[in-house]
């Protein structure tokens, strides 16, 4: 029974020598594929941080984009009114400008009625001032 287990532990031996001389005679490969797990690694944890920084990032866009679309509400109010006034402002230039060219020519009518309103407003004054 010794002998069995004397056999039996110089073959497990043979069986490892064995592994270790193909892993041996293949080591350049084996240290390749060791280099580039450990890039592969590297790689993976700086793009892992990035993934982080750029997911708190995304979350301050988001809250600034929301709050900026808040503003936008606000400002399009004030557009809305601001162009109401325009809207107005450019009626009154408009008859403001329709105005000046009735003054430039003198209509001899309206100078009749000026001047009868005018002795109207006279004898009012007069007949007020009589009065007390």
């Amino acid at each position: 029974m010794t002998w069995y287990i004397l056999l039996w532990f110089i073959f497990w031996i043979l069986i490892w020598y064995v592994v270790f001389y193909f892993r041996y005679k293949q080591r350049d490969v084996v240290n390749e594929l060791r280099s580039n797990l450990k890039e592969a690694n590297k790689e993976i944890n700086s793009l892992n941080e990035d993934l982080e920084e750029y997911l708190q990032q995304n979350t301050l866009l988001k809250e600034k984009v929301s709050e900026l679309l808040d503003k936008n509400d606000d400002l399009w109010d004030v557009v809305s009114e601001l162009s109401k006034y325009y809207v107005h402002i450019k009626k009154a230039a408009e008859k403001t400008s329709e105005l000046t060219k009735f003054l430039q020519n003198p209509n001899p009518d309206i100078e009749e009625k000026i001047n009868y309103f005018a002795k109207q407003k006279k004898h009012t004054e007069d007949d007020e001032k009589k009065f007390f």
